[in-house]
Parts: structure tokens; C-alpha cells; sequence
């Protein structure tokens, strides 16, 4: 099966001031039809930065995103803009997303209109029925909405044009643990009703393990780690996804689990390391661990870009 998109060498930077911040540093990767791909890491990895970057929200630095065997990236505005209907956004926040002015039957029109799909008021109907929401809820207005029925409508006006590929910025992460069951629940039918591909960015690892088939494991602007959930979260092989692992909570205060804390803090995305970008943080730092480091693949599509990547020191540790 061919890709829906691949994600070839996408570098971003900012100038900022006599300095250069460099949010995403060659990132590789493919997302295949239908399929749910999970982008984690901490806050100001460049998650989001390389989302947009896909989205061409943000024109990329450097890098192809090959979309349907098209690079988005080398196209000028005008044919982009027709190409739009087919990749769409949830934000994190509905709050900042939705146009306070509209009421949520123009919210809706409006995507479809741009791509002249819009058909009539029963197509709105359907859309509204899709995302679990009443038929008057058309002519409320953001504040006359819960936050879970905003995000609903976010939801609604990003499947509006039957795209082939949604990003979700941390969609639930504005929500109280029910309504994220019940949003990450709709997700989850929506794209098996509509055979949508996902990229699910989030710091939730649970909901991500729940919700995706691949993950993307993101530190300092570059992809770690990638491969099945299954092998990420059961066979992890870069000490940074371990850490990470070792902090998700466990409900069960009977288990233990041994918390691996990195040492120092997370270096400014302006200095960036020829070699492995952990290696002032790593307690298995060595000399090779300074020069560029290749992905070690383990099987199955999972790639590592750490030296030690199914050695007996990491699955000893």
C-alpha cells in the first residue's frame, strides 16, 4: 500500500535575533490510509510546529510533504488552496479555534463553501447528527456551548470536506476525563466510518496507546523512536521514550514502577548536537553518541536512533 503522506527531511527554524531555534530538525515519516500515528514528546519538542509545517500552515525551511504523490511544500498558494478540503485541523483549544461571531451553522457553511461542496441545510443536519450534537445547536453561538460540544463542532467542520487525513492537536487535552472518553470514542467511529488518517498529538501516552496503531516518539525537534504502539510502549529502546513510559500514572497503587529521571535539563532548541540530541542527558552517553546517528532497525518498522537500540545495556536497564 502506498503512503497517504510522507514526511521527507522537514526542517523548520526561527531567526530569533542573532540566533537560529530550530523547532523541527529532519524529520522522516509516512502515514498510510486510514491509519491513526501518534506524535508525542514534551511540551516545545516540536510537535505541533511539524503538524503545521504538514498543514503547510507553516511554510517548512526545508523538506517535501508528499501528499497523494503531490509535494505541498514546493506548491504556491492557489493550487494549495484546493488541495485543502482533502488535510484538515483540530485545534487543542475551541475556545481560540471558533469564530465568536459565527454562529455554528456558518462555522460549518464556511469550509464547505470555500470548496464549493455546500449542498443544503440537510447536509449541515448530517454533520451535526455524525458528531453527536441537536439540530438547534446550529444557530448557538460558541458561549451559548459547553467545551465539549465546542470541540464537537470543531470536529464537525474538520470532517466537513470528507478529508483523507486529520491532524488532532491535543484535542482532548482542554476537557474533563469524561467528556475526553466520549470525544476520543467519536474519534475513533469517525474514522472508522469515513477511513480517515490520523495524526494524534498529544502528551497523554494512555490516550495515545489507546487511540493509534504507530507512534512517533519527538525530542528536540527530531523522531527518537517510531514503531507499532505494541513495540513503543512494550519494547521501548531509547532511554527517553523509557523515561517518558516510567512517568504515565498507574491507577493500581499496588504496582510499582521504577521512574528513570534524566539527568539536567532539556537543552535550548537553539543548540542543537551533531550527534544524538539526549547525549548531555543520557546515563549511557559514549564517544559515538557524538556523531550523526542513524536509525537501528529492530523489525517491524521500528527504528531507533540510539546506538545502544537492542543492546543487553537497555533491556538490561
Amino acid at each position: 500500500m502506498e503512503p497517504l503522506l510522507r514526511v521527507k527531511d522537514l526542517h523548520k527554524h526561527y531567526k530569533d535575533g542573532r540566533y537560529t531555534v530550530h523547532a523541527v530538525n529532519g524529520v522522516n515519516f509516512d502515514i498510510f490510509p486510514g491509519e491513526a500515528v501518534g506524535l508525542v514528546g514534551e511540551s516545545g519538542c516540536g510537535k505541533s510546529t511539524t503538524a503545521r509545517c504538514i498543514l503547510m500552515l507553516e511554510q517548512p525551511t526545508h523538506g517535501k510533504i508528499i501528499f497523494k504523490n503531490q509535494d505541498l511544500a514546493a506548491m504556491s498558494e492557489h493550487p494549495l488552496r484546493s488541495w485543502r478540503r482533502f488535510f484538515q485541523i483540530v485545534f487543542q483549544d475551541p475556545n481560540e479555534s471558533l469564530n465568536p461571531r459565527f454562529n455554528v451553522k456558518r462555522t460549518l457553511k464556511e469550509p464547505l463553501f470555500l470548496h464549493g461542496l455546500y449542498q443544503d441545510s440537510h447536509q449541515l443536519g448530517e454533520l451535526m447528527k455524525r458528531v453527536t450534537l441537536e439540530i438547534e445547536h446550529l444557530e448557538r453561538y460558541p458561549h451559548q456551548l459547553s467545551g465539549g460540544q465546542k470541540q464537537r463542532v470543531g470536529i464537525a467542520r474538520a470532517i466537513s470536506t470528507s478529508p483523507d487525513f486529520v491532524v488532532l492537536d491535543e484535542p482532548t487535552s482542554s476537557l474533563d476525563m469524561s467528556l475526553r472518553i466520549h470525544i476520543l470514542s467519536l474519534l475513533r467511529r469517525l474514522q472508522r466510518e469515513m477511513n480517515m488518517a490520523y495524526l494524534f498529538i498529544s502528551h497523554d501516552l494512555s490516550t495515545v496507546h489507546n487511540l493509534c496503531n504507530r507512534v512517533l516518539v519527538m525530542y528536540l525537534g527530531r523522531i527518537i523512536e517510531m514503531g507499532t504502539s505494541e513495540d513503543v510502549f512494550n519494547n521501548p529502546q531509547h532511554i527517553y521514550t523509557r523515561a517518558l513510559l516510567s512517568a504515565i500514572p498507574i491507577p493500581d497503587p499496588a504496582i510499582k514502577r521504577k521512574r528513570i529521571l534524566l539527568q539536567g535539563e532539556t537543552p535550548n532548541s537553539r543548540d542543537i548536537e551533531v550527534g544524538c540530541s539526549l547525549q548531555k542527558r543520557c546515563p549511557y552517553v559514549r564517544q559515538e553518541c557524538s556523531f550523526p546517528v542513524p536509525y537501528t532497525d529492530l523489525g517491524k518498522r521500528h527504528l531507533v536512533a540510539c546506538v545502544l537500540a537492542g543492546s543487553e545495556i537497555i533491556n538490561g536497564s
